[in-house]
């Protein structure tokens, strides 16, 4: 998720690391020539007047000051060492169809793993996301979620499995904001940690932290071998002895391009850069390559689908091809940042190994062709390979080509001419150079000069549907003006001014009838997360029809079933609260709940009625006049079902009726709503009304308790074992004969 003003879990940084900070960022703002330039998140390049051997020296005794207190054990074992060379990992959206198909009702872990090799080079891992934006809607936590995923936990120990036979390691996801949900009994790190050992996991993803404490730490390792733990936010320095990995989210970077600070800390600690709204990801792939770092590939975020352009796609494939390649010199002690460059406007760093030195090139925002790019040291029997293009490199000797450039990207001396040569490149605006020592192993010379791999785009999965327009329903068979059926009530054509508002958490809605496309995003995109989109209409007109007095009770749902002898095709879930083929006594005038959209649309047709729209609901809600509220402007707890244990009987408090007589229509239950929209990714309708239950504790959190006439929340569809909540249930409406 992102940046939030609410509690979250954080580790003080031990005071020595936090006094050396401070007191290096006071020299760089009082002294004439501070020795280094450091923010929380990035080191800066020297001074164009410094010397950069004294700038290596420096910057080696800070962390040689840091490594004294800093316990680095998680990093030499060998269970928790895959996360240093995890360049890629992969935001997945359990929704997302591209993931599970609601056609077949089943994760489709092949097809998903092969797009990422074809389009990114492969996700080393991937952080199943279940909860948000959905937690909220009813009392199950975070961990019931998953529990309610497709095959239950049995279903993503599989899916687990099957990632790691394909080389790829699984995350799940912690939100330790989820506090007003059902609670179990016992710590949070200990719920987790069962849950890992139950699908055997290899990570957990802490959203909204900075990092942990040790409790987690040795709760996890308990549970199960080799478990790495990744918070959101950049972590303190202190977290390096918790956390292998970090997201590297919308970091500041004072002076570009920076070195990033934890990783010349500890050159095995991965951080992955996310910037989940961009829609340019270049930034992302040039600090991460030029750094040794990873990524984050996340396009479905939260249900509003953000495609990575082609070209970001063909960029990352071949940026994360080499960053594996050459993995192990990207993870020892041997980077060299800002190595000298003959360019202005050309920065490297060097990396060093046994048999091979790896240079990362970084023009920022330029394209240099074929220029000297670097003077390098060569000894006998070195290929030099220009590993971005895919092709051996030109060099040149040092004394034939133009004298190096000594700009800010280039301080020092750079290598004697004598020792040393000029190395030809393109670098647009990143490039890579690999030197390859005689020592090279044969079998390594031929891995290390590979040439790279073609993207292979596919259109299909990242077309995206216009969401404007619900799936289009059929009108029930018509029923007479004059005669009301029993139950329902009647709601005269009528003209209104209809506006409705949503939270936006995030997962943003669908835009308005009449929004052109470029103008879409307004309403699509979950940003800013904390704001509020209010659809206007304008004035609707409104067919006659009727509509259930009531939502479905029980009883009228046993009633269906035993009609038509309804059984869904996936039955997890289905009116659980039943205990048995029949309701209880005591709750057959409840209304019917554990029923998806789908089995409400089963007995409509059954009933030869139908959903109602959007429009209709609102208007038998609210009336013509504006209300607020079924009963008025005002909110009046006596008039509805709200902050309760569980829902009342379908015809309580006849005094919070709707204009038209309708019972219900805020608080109770949830309703569903004939608002089905599907944009090839996520398939998600609105409830209107709200419910009994309110879940406290944090703003993210899907909207609950009673809800206002004229809002909505929007309701991503998974599967029906998780779509079927305590919460939501359902009315019905008929068509009347047109006059």
């Amino acid at each position: 998720m992102c940046p939030r003003p609410l509690p979250r879990i954080s580790c003080p940084c031990h005071p020595f690391f936090l006094f050396a900070v401070l007191l290096l960022c006071a020299l760089t703002v009082f002294g004439e020539a501070a020795p280094l330039r450091l923010s929380p998140h990035y080191i800066a390049a020297p001074l164009p007047d410094q010397s950069r051997e004294e700038w290596l020296q420096a910057l080696s005794d800070y962390r040689a000051s840091i490594r004294a207190t800093l316990d680095r054990s998680i990093y030499d074992r060998p269970d928790l060492q895959w996360a240093s060379s995890a360049f890629t990992c992969h935001f997945t959206f359990m929704y997302d169809r591209s993931f599970y198909s609601p056609d077949t009702g089943a994760y489709t872990l092949d097809s998903f793993l092969g797009d990422g090799q074809r389009e990114f080079g492969g996700y080393d891992a991937i952080v199943l996301w279940q909860g948000y934006p959905r937690l909220g809607f009813d009392d199950r936590n975070q961990v019931d979620m998953y529990r309610d995923m497709p095959g239950g936990l049995d279903g993503l120990r599989d899916l687990v499995r099957g990632a790691r036979a394909r080389g790829v390691k699984v995350f799940i996801d912690y939100n330790p904001w989820d506090t007003g949900t059902h609670r179990e009994n016992m710590p949070d790190q200990d719920i987790v940690a069962a849950l890992i050992r139950d699908i055997e996991a290899d990570g957990v993803f802490l959203d909204t932290m900075t990092g942990a404490g040790p409790e987690w730490r040795n709760a996890l390792d308990a549970a199960k071998p080799g478990v790495v733990l990744a918070p959101e936010i950049h972590p303190e320095i202190a977290q390096l002895s918790v956390c292998n990995l970090s997201w590297a989210q919308w970091l500041d970077d004072p002076v570009p391009p920076g070195m990033l600070h934890l990783k010349w800390i500890e050159p095995r600690h991965m951080q992955h850069q996310i910037r989940r709204w961009d829609t340019s990801h270049a930034r992302e792939i040039e600090t991460a390559f030029f750094n040794g770092s990873g990524v984050l590939v996340w396009e479905n975020v939260f249900g509003t689908y953000n495609p990575w352009p082609d070209a970001d796609r063909a960029s990352w494939l071949r940026a994360s091809t080499l960053l594996k390649r050459y993995a192990p010199v990207f993870t020892n002690d041997s980077w060299g940042p800002f190595y000298p460059t003959l360019q202005p406007g050309l920065y490297a760093h060097r990396w060093q190994g046994d048999a091979i030195d790896v240079y990362t090139l970084y023009a920022p925002g330029k394209t240099l062709t074929d220029v000297p790019a670097l003077a390098v040291p060569l000894q006998e029997g070195d290929t030099v390979w220009d590993a971005w293009n895919g092709e051996p490199a030109r060099v040149s000797p040092s004394d034939a080509a133009q004298p190096p450039v000594v700009t800010s990207s280039n301080v020092g001396q750079p290598p004697s001419a004598a020792a040393s040569a000029h190395i030809i490149s393109t670098v647009a605006p990143l490039g890579c150079v690999a030197v390859i020592h005689a020592n090279a192993t044969p079998e390594s010379r031929a891995a290390w000069t590979r040439p790279p791999t073609p993207p292979s785009p596919n259109p299909q999965r990242n077309a995206r549907r216009s969401v404007i327009d619900p799936t289009p329903i059929a009108t029930t068979p018509y029923t007479p003006a004059n005669k009301v059926p029993d139950g329902m009530v009647l709601v005269p054509v009528s003209a209104f001014r209809m506006t409705i508002t949503h939270q936006r958490r995030e997962c943003g809605c669908y835009p308005d009838p009449g929004t052109p496309p470029g103008k879409w995003r307004d309403n699509l995109w979950g940003s800013p997360f904390d704001g509020t989109i209010t659809h206007n209409f304008g004035d609707v007109s409104v067919r006659a029809f009727y509509i259930d007095e009531t939502e479905v009770s029980n009883a009228q749902y046993a009633a269906f079933l035993a009609a038509t002898h309804y059984t869904p095709k996936h039955r997890e879930n289905f009116l659980k609260h039943w205990h048995g083929a029949a309701p209880p006594a005591d709750i057959a005038e409840l209304p019917v709940v554990y029923v998806d959209i789908d089995d409400a649309r089963a007995y409509a047709r059954w009933a030869g009625k139908r959903l109602p729209t959007e429009a209709e609901w609102q208007l038998a809600s609210q009336g013509t006049d504006g209300r607020k509220w079924p009963w008025g402007n005002e909110f009046d707890p006596r008039f509805c079902v709200c902050d309760a244990k569980g829902p009342m009987p379908v015809r309580a408090l006849p005094e919070g009726r709707s204009p038209y007589g309708c019972y219900h229509m805020a608080g109770n239950v949830w309703e569903w709503t004939e608002s089905e929209r599907d944009d090839g990714h996520t398939r998600f309708a609105m409830v209107r009304g709200g419910s009994w239950f309110t879940a406290k504790g944090s703003g993210w959190y899907a909207p609950s308790g009673p809800q206002p006439c004229d809002s909505h929340a929007k309701f991503i569809r998974m599967w029906p074992g998780l779509d079927r909540c305590a919460t939501i249930g359902f009315r019905c409406v008929k068509d009347i004969q047109p006059q």
